[in-house]
């Protein structure tokens, strides 16, 4: 994310993570690797370094900085100061000095397990050393996770009311250190961490619309979700505040209090922040609906609207339309013969985690992007050597992976698949 304050000719960059996540192997020596994980302030024309902050050092969870940043003037201590605040993945809402780059307050919006508190004194967070040791035969199961208390949709600061609206969700992750970490050069994600079969759909963890007090540090109030990865937030001067849900819904709520006002199914999940406007006097609010991304691939469609394609939807006080409905569910597949015991199931089960579930979904539950393994034709599981490792369907974009896997676990991922469409077939 990129934020400018032309007063002070600043351009503010906040970082990504590093690769591999995990630290001790990114970085046997030690050290905060700068500049990961922090907000930069640059002199645009030269590049020339004015100052950062490092929201976490030696950064092992995927806790980037990239989240949207805020300019903003609030009142501290009796006078007002120029500010840049963000709320990023590691769970803390930062407030700094967006002149010199000092750190004014930093208190979590979400929960979290990884440390303690933020140091006021060093701007360093106080760590719980169990996050740090990453023990692949000792799970400790972390918060945030690894898509953080906040992700890239955008939260909104309302001037009047002084509040940050966040697109906020608690999440958690059993992070596990592989000791025995190899880097691959295609195929599998670097991660230096064990791979985790995660939680399908239906058991993500709940997300919120959060209105947070940045003086204060401390929540004014919440809306809870069913589920996380819900749309960018809009505040306007008429007092609302609009945002999008997974679950497939556009809401408006009074910013004051956070009272809904108004809201109407759209019939997919939204991730886009609104914009508003105004043509020839009438005020407009537009949203980009649709689903898909990283976790709409990883995650699958909580909304439980496959295939509906993606809108540009636009609302005004006397509109009159009305959006069409999704299309029909699916019926459920037919169960398949299994007949891998349960040894070659898990070990599929651990296979698919490092090779197919970027695209493919959790737990092989698709968020519709791309077609779900778990209703495919017998035909295609009998074929899964050749798509696999001969690369059949590379012209449909599924690569080879004859570098990295060899029949026996092909037959192992598809003894994976197969058990999970017998778990909802009928």
């Amino acid at each position: 994310s990129l934020a400018y304050d032309p007063d002070l000719d600043l351009l503010y960059v906040g970082t990504g993570n590093g690769s591999p996540w995990n630290w001790k192997v990114r970085s046997p020596g030690g050290g905060d690797n700068l500049y990961l994980s922090s907000i930069v302030a640059l002199k645009p024309d030269t590049g020339e370094l004015v100052w950062h902050y490092q929201t976490t050092p030696g950064d092992s969870w995927d806790y980037t900085a990239v989240q949207q940043m805020i300019l903003a003037t609030l009142d501290l201590g009796g006078k007002p100061r120029k500010v840049i605040m963000q709320a990023p993945k590691n769970g803390f809402f930062y407030v700094l000095d967006r002149a010199t780059g000092e750190l004014l307050s930093a208190k979590p919006y979400v929960t979290i397990n990884w440390a303690k508190e933020v140091d006021m004194k060093t701007g360093r967070p106080v760590e719980n050393p169990q996050a740090r040791e990453l023990d692949p035969k000792k799970m400790f199961v972390q918060q945030p996770g690894p898509l953080g208390g906040h992700n890239w949709q955008p939260m909104s600061f309302h001037p009047r009311t002084k509040l940050v609206y966040i697109p906020a969700q608690e999440t958690a992750y059993p992070y596990l250190g592989d000791d025995k970490f190899k880097y691959q050069t295609g195929g599998a994600w670097n991660l230096g961490m064990l791979p985790l079969p995660a939680t399908e759909a239906s058991d993500l963890t709940p997300g919120m619309l959060l209105a947070w007090d940045p003086v204060k540090q401390s929540a004014r109030w919440k809306v809870p979700y069913p589920t996380y990865w819900n749309g960018g937030v809009l505040s306007t001067a008429g007092n609302l505040v609009f945002q999008g849900t997974a679950a497939g819904s556009f809401t408006a709520y009074n910013a004051e209090t956070g009272e809904k006002v108004w809201e109407m199914p759209v019939n997919t999940g939204v991730m886009a922040a609104p914009v508003t406007y105004t043509v020839k006097g009438k005020q407009y609010v537009s949203v980009l609906a649709g689903w898909g991304g990283a976790f709409g691939l990883i995650f699958g469609n909580p909304s439980g609207h496959y295939g509906t394609p993606g809108r540009l939807l636009t609302f005004a006080i006397d509109g009159k339309e009305k959006i069409p409905p999704g299309p029909a569910s699916s019926a459920l597949p037919k169960p398949v013969t299994l007949t891998a015991d349960q040894k070659t199931v898990e070990a599929g089960s651990s296979l698919y985690a490092s090779f197919c579930f970027a695209c493919h979904g959790v737990a092989a539950v698709s968020g519709g992007s791309i077609a779900d393994l778990r209703y495919s034709a017998e035909s295609v599981y009998a074929a899964y050597p050749k798509i696999v490792l001969d690369g059949a369907y590379v012209s449909a974009g599924m690569p080879s992976f004859k570098q990295w896997l060899s029949n026996g676990d092909v037959a192992a991922i598809r003894a994976f698949v197969i058990s999970q469409r017998n778990r909802i077939a009928r």
